[in-house]
């Protein structure tokens, strides 16, 4: 039998990977979503590394592990949801296939059995409690959770060579899934709500726990409020279904999701750093923050904020998550524990009495959601001739994902959420999000650049998206995406074209605004804009009069639209001159129009997105 390459994928059956990791209201879930599929995905990897027998793993071309225990679930590979492997000739490949089907089957099924004997326990006695456990329908989960994914793989001989056994056995595997089987879920009920996240699956949290049911009238609840949170960590109008609750209960017996922080601790990032640096108001600030935090307890919701990961706090509030600082987060929670009037009210004076005693307004509500992917991928995996190259490629990826990524987003004050392979999905507070998502680019080029030829230097693009705190996960992950398309879709003739980053600011008001160019001129460009801005070298009212210079090329093209571009570049000049301007400021940005680096709309928008940024700037510097 000659030897085989085998191609193990494991996806959800119903739903896109990125929609199974998206569905989630905390960046917790979010994470865990994608720890998750990397923690089977490297079951499945040695499940085949122990079915070929010793020395199993150096058959594994993607991951190409050095030992087989960096296929353990804690340990720091990070494994995409493909497994590729080469089966010896003295192997079978359907029972090497099988071995790791089971491996994976066995690994799902204990973790759901771990992390949903952590829903009816109550940590505090270390026993289940039955309250706990009446209220959850735990059969129901546990069958969402089985029929959650599939495995789909196919082996095919090598007698034509590696790269077209590679090739053939990518064709057969989109041709299987193609025509994969569905049926009825056995877990659907009539009458049942849907998880509030997705609307997919059924909610396995019972109705009695809700004053305010899907359907029907308002009646007591079976548990109050801080009953529900603490038990099921859920609000009133929270539905989960297994696969959510799963999400939310599986960063409790992962010590690594301590790490990740809120949305709303990320966009408070910047100005807890501006407090920290600001000496000359130290000593009110941290009296009026006593005075505060007493009121929270008082009121019962502070441990609603008691979450900051070690390596984002700030002196002033230690582990309190910075969405105390936000008087909706906090209006909330009060809400949720049932608090009187007087005492929200309490509260808010004292929430704004720190701020007045620190001689600010409230905190800007904006943070990022950084999505890179490596550019044009496929063809350099193509360029591949042996087995050999595979797993040197496979082993440089994973360098760049396991020790380059998480150093520079760590530095960056920014949450690793996954990074495999060339995909980095990441969270930036604003004040270093530029330089971070650079970074980033920069050292997938230098990791990648022994497979630089003449025609192709590997590249990376991304997407930006800067988002309110608390817009929902999956709309902030969509819009990244959005972002990183626009980037992948960057081209300035056939030899310059991807290499770039896309940056689109949703305000919550009022259309995205998006601006993208290649990394080596846009972020310089717009961290220069960002140092004027925050120096207040530029007015604001130049930004609508360069974006109205559109118009001028407005439905032309060939040598109508060249003359246009002229018009509108003397116009931009002049509209610049207009300005109240410092002549140097004015020359450096006539020049980036002069020199066609972008023209006068572009630059408009420019400005305008670089605001968001100018303003965490300005938050930071104490």
């Amino acid at each position: 039998m000659p030897e085989h390459l085998l191609v193990v994928s494991l996806a959800p059956a119903h739903e896109s990977l990125q929609e199974f990791i998206s569905r989630a209201r905390r960046c917790h879930d979010l994470w865990f979503g994608s720890w998750w599929i990397a923690a089977l995905s490297k079951a499945v990897a040695r499940g085949i590394a122990e079915a070929i027998g010793p020395g199993g793993h150096e058959a594994l071309l993607f991951p190409a592990p050095a030992s087989v225990e960096e296929l353990a679930p804690a340990s720091s590979l990070t494994v995409a949801n493909k497994v590729l492997a080469l089966v010896p000739a003295d192997r079978e490949p359907v029972e090497v296939a099988r071995s790791g089907v089971r491996a994976f089957e066995q690994a799902r099924d204990r973790w759901t059995a771990e992390i949903f004997g952590r829903v009816g326990r109550d940590d505090r006695v270390g026993r289940d409690d039955p309250r706990r456990l009446e209220n959850f329908h735990e059969r129901a989960a546990r069958a969402q959770i089985a029929e959650l994914f599939e495995t789909t793989w196919v082996a095919v001989p090598l007698g034509g060579g590696f790269p077209a056994g590679r090739a053939e056995a990518e064709r057969m595997l989109a041709a299987r899934k193609r025509t994969r089987g569905f049926r009825q879920p056995s877990w659907a009920r009539e009458g049942v709500p849907k998880s509030s996240l997705d609307g997919l699956r059924d909610a396995v949290l019972d109705e009695r726990i809700y004053e305010k049911p899907v359907t029907g009238r308002a009646r007591p609840a079976a548990l109050g409020s801080e009953e529900r949170r603490r038990f099921y960590d859920v609000h009133g109008s929270e539905r989960l279904c297994g696969v959510g609750l799963l999400k939310r209960f599986g960063r409790r017996v992962i010590d690594e999701a301590e790490r990740i922080p809120s949305t709303n601790h990320l966009s408070t990032l910047p100005f807890l750093r501006g407090l920290d640096r600001d000496q000359t108001r130290q000593e009110a600030v941290r009296r009026a923050w006593r005075d505060y935090r007493a009121a929270l307890e008082e009121a019962g919701v502070l441990g609603e904020f008691q979450d900051a990961p070690p390596l984002l706090r700030s002196s002033l509030l230690g582990r309190i998550d910075g969405g105390v600082l936000y008087p909706g987060r906090v209006r909330e929670a009060l809400e949720d524990a049932g608090a009187s009037e007087a005492t929200r009210r309490v509260v808010e004076e004292r929430r704004r009495a720190l701020l007045k005693s620190a001689g600010r307004d409230e905190p800007s509500a904006y943070y990022g959601i950084l999505v890179a992917d490596g550019d044009s991928m496929g063809d350099l995996i193509a360029m591949l001739e042996t087995p050999g190259e595979q797993r040197r490629l496979s082993a440089t990826l994973a360098r760049f994902a396991r020790e380059r990524v998480p150093a520079i987003v760590q530095e960056g004050e920014g949450a690793l959420l996954y990074a495999g392979g060339d995909d980095v999905l990441a969270l930036l507070p604003l004040h270093r999000a530029l330089t971070t998502a650079m970074r980033v680019a920069q050292a997938f080029r230098e990791e990648l650049a022994p497979w630089a030829t003449a025609e192709r230097v590997p590249s990376m693009s991304a997407g930006l998206a800067v988002v309110h705190s608390w817009s929902p996960l999956e709309e902030g992950l969509g819009a990244a995406r959005e972002a990183e398309m626009h980037a992948k879709a960057r081209s300035d003739g056939a030899t310059d074209r991807k290499n770039a980053l896309a940056i689109a600011v949703h305000k919550r008001s009022g259309e995205p605004l998006m601006v993208c160019d290649r990394w080596d001129a846009l972020v310089p460009r717009l961290q220069r804009i960002v140092d004027l801005q925050v120096e207040d070298e530029l007015p604001g009212t130049m930004i609508e009069e360069l974006a109205a210079l559109e118009r001028l090329v407005s439905g032309l093209d060939g040598e109508a639209q060249d003359k246009a571009r002229a018009v509108q570049r003397v116009e931009a000049r002049r509209i610049l001159g207009r300005k109240d301007i410092r002549s140097a400021v004015l020359d450096e940005l006539g020049g980036w129009i002069e020199k066609r680096e972008i023209d006068g709309p572009a630059l408009g928008r420019e400005v305008a997105v670089a605001r968001v940024f100018a303003r965490a700037a300005k938050e930071a510097q104490g």
